[in-house]
Parts: C-alpha cells; sequence; structure tokens
C-alpha cells in the first residue's frame, strides 16, 4: 500500500515539475509577484481591519483607553468584519505606550454576560473573556501589560502579556433570555 502512495505521490510531482517547465522566466517572476501579492492583503488584513475601527472610534469623538458602547444593534455602518446583529458591543481601545498596563474588568455572568476577546492590534487573541473565557462566567480583572512590562503584577488579576501596545477587546453585552 505504501509503495502505491509514493508511486503516486511521484507521477504528480514529475507531471507538476514538467508542467513549472513549461513557463518563461517572466511568467514565473509574475506569478511570484501575483502569490506575494495575495499573501500580503492576507497578512495585512487583522492590522487594517483594527486600524479601521480605531479610525472609525477617534472619528466620532472617542478616545483611546476608553470604552465604545454600541448602544443600538449593529448595521451595516458597524465596520467589524462579522458583527452579530443580535447583540449590543463594548469595544475598549487600549494603547499601552503611555501609560502602562490597563485593565479590563468584565462582570460575572448573571442575568446576562460580558462575552468576547481581548486582542493585541494584530487581532491575536490574547484572552476570550465570559462563560467560555478564561474566568468561565465568574468575572475578572484582566490585565493587559506592554511588551517591554517587568514589574509585577499584584494577585487577582488575570495577566495578559501583550506583543503590541495597542491593542482591544470586542466585547458583547449578552441577555441571560
Amino acid at each position: 500500500m505504501k509503495k502505491t502512495a509514493f508511486a503516486a505521490l511521484g507521477l504528480i510531482l514529475a507531471v507538476v515539475s514538467a508542467d513549472a517547465q513549461q513557463f518563461s522566466a517572466d511568467e514565473i517572476a509574475s506569478r511570484t509577484v501575483e502569490r506575494r501579492s495575495i499573501e500580503a492583503v492576507i497578512w495585512g488584513m487583522p492590522a487594517v481591519n483594527y486600524d479601521l475601527m480605531l479610525q472609525e472610534m477617534l472619528k466620532l469623538g472617542g478616545k483611546v483607553n476608553q470604552i465604545v458602547y454600541w448602544s443600538d444593534l449593529p448595521d451595516w455602518k458597524n465596520q467589524t468584519l462579522t458583527p452579530n446583529p443580535d447583540s449590543i458591543y463594548l469595544m475598549p481601545f487600549i494603547n499601552t505606550k503611555e501609560v502602562g498596563p490597563v485593565v479590563i474588568e468584565i462582570p460575572p455572568a448573571d442575568e446576562g454576560s460580558i462575552t468576547g476577546t481581548i486582542m493585541d492590534a494584530w487581532q491575536m487573541p490574547l484572552a476570550d473573556v465570559g462563560p467560555a473565557g478564561v474566568d468561565a462566567g465568574k468575572g475578572g480583572k484582566y490585565v493587559v501589560l506592554p511588551p517591554d512590562f517587568v514589574d509585577k503584577v499584584p494577585d487577582g488579576y488575570i495577566v495578559l502579556p501583550s506583543p503590541t501596545y495597542q491593542g482591544y477587546a470586542l466585547l458583547r453585552s449578552i441577555l441571560k433570555s
């Protein structure tokens, strides 16, 4: 069975290799640029999306290290990638460069919950919060640390070291019903 699989793989590679040899140097260079362009778009999408949301918040009068509260259900004007049309959103945008560690306190899930994710500027999760998060619905004080932070964090905090100074949390207010 293994010999058959290796023979099939060898045949596929031979066909691919023969096809690749039919391209001119200019065609290969053009395809390389096209592939790298697509990779750049995919790689940069999280940072562009983060900046889009941040700039919109600033344009509306919000400030960094404050919480944006969407008092209505989201519509097409809400510039998040995948908004849930049944949730009220809270979005603290943080920048630890000047102020140092930032605390985001999540209340316990009683009559509802605050559920979501705290992320860095590349939209890489630092922690999930709420019933499915690190606090397991009991609530907690999450402290986002700047990349160069070396001091001791007091007890009682959920520590989130961040590789970037900027970040945000995408939090949903979900009613128990």
